[in-house]
Parts: structure tokens; sequence; C-alpha cells
């Protein structure tokens, strides 16, 4: 995902997610080494700013790691 108003903690190198849109729906791939990072500042906030965000219109993000999916 590109976005201009993220900051360089959310580099997939530094974040150990990826991240895309697809429709209402924003998708988070956590890295299976790495599981606990997403949840923690200053993703999660973020990522429950999007869900919010989108929940009016239906949207979600979902977030995979190994066989774990978490909607927020």
């Amino acid at each position: 995902m590109t976005d201009t108003g993220l900051g360089e903690e959310w580099e997939p190198n530094r974040s150990h997610v990826m991240i895309y849109r697809q429709g209402k729906q924003v998708t988070v791939l956590a890295d299976p080494d790495f599981a606990d990072l997403w949840r923690h500042e200053p993703y999660l906030p973020q990522l429950q700013a999007w869900a919010a965000e989108a929940a009016p219109s239906g949207g979600y993000v979902i977030v995979f790691w190994r066989d774990e999916v978490v909607k927020i």
C-alpha cells in the first residue's frame, strides 16, 4: 500500500506487514516471525482507525498471520 501519510515505521522491512486495499477491505499480511508486532503502537491504533473509518460503508480491516485471521 502506498500512502504518503504513513511514516517510515510502516515500511515492510520495519513493520513486518504488507498492507493492501481491496474494495472496502484493508488486508494486512503479518510476517509469521513477527506475529505480535502489528498489535503494538503505532500499528494497531492506525488499523483501528482505518476500521472505524471503513465500517459505516461496510468496510473492515482484516489481519492474516499464519492460520490466524483477525477482523478489526
